[in-house]
C-alpha cells in the first residue's frame, strides 16, 4: 500500500516537522493539565466597597456632584485650593 503523503521536497519536510512537533506540544500539554483548579479565595465584590463607586461617592460628598478630572483640578486652580486626588484604596 502506497502512503498518503510523500515528503517529495524540502517544503514538504518542514512542513511534516512543524507539525510533528505541534503535535507533541500539544499532546504533552494535555498530559500534564490539571483537571480541577483550586476554589477562589478572594473576598467577592460587594458595591460600594471599592473601585469606582467609592470614588464617585467622595467626589459627590466634597463637589455636590460628578464632576471630571480636569474640572476638578481647573477649579483648584482658580480658587487657589490644593487638588484632592481619590483614591479607591483608602
Amino acid at each position: 500500500m502506497k502512503p498518503k503523503f510523500r515528503i517529495t521536497n524540502k517544503r514538504h519536510a518542514l512542513v511534516a516537522a512543524l507539525q510533528s512537533g505541534a503535535a507533541k506540544d500539544f499532546a504533552i500539554a494535555k498530559y500534564r493539565r490539571k483537571y480541577k483548579h483550586e476554589a477562589s479565595k478572594k473576598v467577592t465584590y460587594s458595591p460600594g466597597s471599592l473601585g469606582p463607586s467609592v470614588v464617585t461617592a467622595a467626589i459627590i460628598k466634597e463637589y455636590g456632584g460628578v464632576l471630571t478630572r480636569s474640572i476638578r483640578k481647573a477649579k483648584a486652580k482658580r480658587t487657589g485650593e490644593p487638588f484632592i486626588k481619590f483614591y479607591s484604596h483608602k
